[in-house]
């Protein structure tokens, strides 16, 4: 019988690499080596965590507590770690994912002259995502939180040296944007941290035997009680902590109004976006509602209008992420906004409670939008670091297996059958048609989804063709196949992008029981509306993605040059306008937070700062103890006459006092 301590060797492991390498390996390959073999035990501790929890009776989770962190008075924080079912979907996720990411790193990195200092940071990033989702407490839980915040703002501006990248971006302040936007995000958590200790008198999720239970075992007990807000009404306990999480789910997982970090973080190394812009950080925010989906199905019926927020927030992120994808040049850009898409997809999923069909969606989506990723990585590092699509073309009897693996990834992004992709949005978009455990459906919601779907497919084409087709329009650089540290990953994860649906088949609903004792969720049944529902999207989506293929590779094809814009511009105007600044989220903090702001900090610091604090306090303190020392410096003049004219006008002054008092 495998012993449950097995599960502390899983953060262990990254730990253990990313001290080495900080402290002790100075070369380049045995960094890029030490910390892949620390990934990839973690993978294998998960599984035999795995083992081990599949042997404790049936509903029991696995809850160590390593040591307490502190207590004062009432409140108590032990520092241990969970491990349930939804644990080891998302461990497996970011240490299976996470190696294979290692791994093409070797070969990405090769001769940067930071390429020690990267690995430790990825390693430093696996560490802190999994102390994430591996807490036992929510407090523990925001640690891993911040940690992958900071992990993410050292990987994002790693080559912080350069003054911009393509398209035109600072590493050093799409970092800095990065780590901002998400402390904005982060307020909501700690409030919500607050409200739960306040309202549960405990932030452990479960109780240990013996101890007060956790909030979520408690919360079905305060489904009803509410909170006053004066002239704003009441609110439930419940809709409040729900609310207050969202909002931390709106900065790390890219949602409407905080998702603009998102594109600009493609300013890290392409190893970067793969593994905490496709598979992992970005997907923590959908983990934080599943692990808290007990409080979020016990809102009150009078506050139903927060999940339906929920699930307009998710639509609208959706929305404006596949059609600012449309609009790109960049390869890299394109698949962030279409991760801004899918995570909307994801978040719409948890609105309306079909939660495990969220997880099915970020896990196949983790595989293969990492090897859509990767295999932009190894377009950019076979082209001499071009991103832009108009410089490309005809690269697919260059680079093989680059094209077949980004062929496949498109594919199951788009929702090709049988691949990943399809089955996991085709479960979103069937439990928006047809509703999920007893829920009712929403077919007005469904077909906005479908029409989401249709741009996806249709953004994928349009990238197939402006890479792979036609004839290479930049002649300043000799394409080539990269090397078997990169393409070895790209082969694994192209067969997960197959094979990846199978966890939760219609039929067999593997993912549905295994995460039955954390979710509680009834398998749903596959019913022949969902099988034509089915068929038609699938349908729809080739039918988007051929049309994508068709207009840039055969119609348009000649149409697109360097530094012209897009053949369609000509026919929307001012719509792809839009589109392509993401329908002005960026400009409109410029203009109503960051010129305002700079404005104010310009006049600060030449006002407050430095007139006020610089010209009077600082300067003219010394200009005043200056001037009165070279009074005195002329008065002592060192003449005995001068003392004694002093002394005597002294003297007349006190007599004169005295004769008139």
């Amino acid at each position: 019988m495998v012993p449950t301590w097995i599960v502390l060797l899983i953060p262990a492991f990254p730990l253990f690499g990313f001290l080495l390498n900080t402290f002790l390996i100075r070369r380049e390959r045995e960094a890029g080596w030490l910390a892949s073999a620390m990934v990839l035990l973690s993978f294998v501790a998960t599984i035999m965590s795995m083992v081990a929890l599949a042997g404790q009776p049936e509903g029991a989770r696995i809850n160590l507590t390593v040591f307490e962190w502190f207590t004062i008075g009432s409140f108590r924080v032990p520092f241990g770690v969970l491990f349930d079912q939804l644990t080891a979907v998302m461990a497996l996720l970011v240490t299976g994912v996470g190696a294979l990411i290692h791994v093409y790193s070797i070969g990405y990195m090769h001769g940067d002259k930071r390429a020690v200092r990267f690995f430790a940071y990825l390693n430093l990033f696996v560490f802190m995502m999994l102390v994430l989702v591996m807490a036992n407490t929510m407090l523990l839980l925001f640690l891993g939180w911040e940690g992958v915040g900071l992990a993410s703002f050292l990987l994002i501006g790693f080559w912080f040296e350069r003054k911009s990248v393509e398209p035109g971006i600072v590493p050093a302040a799409a970092a800095v944007k990065a780590f901002v936007t998400n402390r904005v995000g982060d307020a909501g958590v700690i409030l919500a941290m607050l409200l739960i200790f306040a309202t549960f008198g405990t932030l452990s999720f479960y109780g240990a035997e013996g101890q007060v239970p956790g909030f979520l075992e408690q919360a079905p007990n305060l489904a009803f009680e509410s909170i006053n807000l004066g002239a704003l009404g009441t609110i439930t306990v419940l809709g409040a902590i729900g609310l207050l999480l969202f909002v931390g789910v709106t900065g790390k997982s890219a949602q409407v109004p905080l998702f603009t970090w998102l594109p600009d973080a493609m300013a890290g190394p392409t190893p970067v976006s793969a593994l905490i812009h496709a598979a992992t950080m970005v997907t923590s925010g959908v983990y934080l509602m599943a692990r808290n989906r007990v409080l979020f199905e016990n809102i009150g019926s009078g506050d139903s209008w927060i999940p339906g927020l929920i699930v307009a927030i998710g639509l609208i992120t959706a929305i404006i992420g596949a059609t600012a994808a449309v609009t790109q040049w960049d390869i890299k850009r394109v698949l962030a906004y279409s991760t801004v898409s899918q995570l909307g997809y994801m978040v719409v999923a948890v609105g309306m409670g079909a939660t495990t069909a969220a997880m099915f969606h970020l896990l196949t989506h983790g595989i293969f939008k990492a090897l859509l990723f990767l295999a932009a990585g190894s377009i950019i590092h076979a082209t001499n670091d071009t991103q832009d699509m108009r410089h490309m073309g005809g690269l697919r009897k260059r680079m093989p297996i680059t094209f077949w693996a980004f062929a496949l990834g498109g594919a199951a992004l788009a929702g090709i059958v049988p691949l990943a992709g399809f089955w996991s949005k085709d479960e979103i978009i069937a439990a928006a048609w047809f509703g999920y455990a007893g829920a009712q459906g929403n077919p007005l919601l469904a077909v906005m989804l479908i029409a989401t779907s249709l741009l996806t497919a249709f953004y994928v084409g349009r990238q197939l063709a402006l890479i792979f087709w036609g004839e290479q329009r930049d002649h300043t650089y000799h394409a080539h196949e990269s090397g078997r540290s990169m393409t070895t990953p790209l082969i694994i994860l192209a067969v997960l992008t197959v094979a990846g649906g199978t966890i939760n088949l219609p039929g067999s609903h593997f993912l549905d029981s295994y995460l039955e004792p954390v979710f509680g969720t009834a398998v749903e049944e596959f019913t022949l509306g969902k099988g034509i529902l089915a068929a038609v999207v699938t349908l729809l989506a080739g039918g988007a993605l051929y049309a994508g293929w068709w207009v840039y590779a055969r119609a348009w094809a000649t149409r697109v040059r360097l530094a012209k814009p897009d053949p369609l511009y000509h026919y929307t105007g001012a719509i792809w306008e839009g589109a392509e600044t993401a329908w002005g989220f960026d400009w409109l903090y410029d203009a109503a937070i960051g010129r305002p702001y700079k404005h104010v900090a310009a006049w600060t610091s030449s006002v407050f700062d430095q007139q006020g604090i610089q010209g009077i306090l600082v300067e003219g303190t010394g200009n005043v103890i200056g001037w009165l020392s070279a009074g005195f410096r002329r008065i002592q003049t060192g003449y005995i006459r001068n003392y004694v004219l002093v002394f005597f006008g002294g003297v007349i002054v006190l007599l004169g006092y005295f004769v008139l008092s």
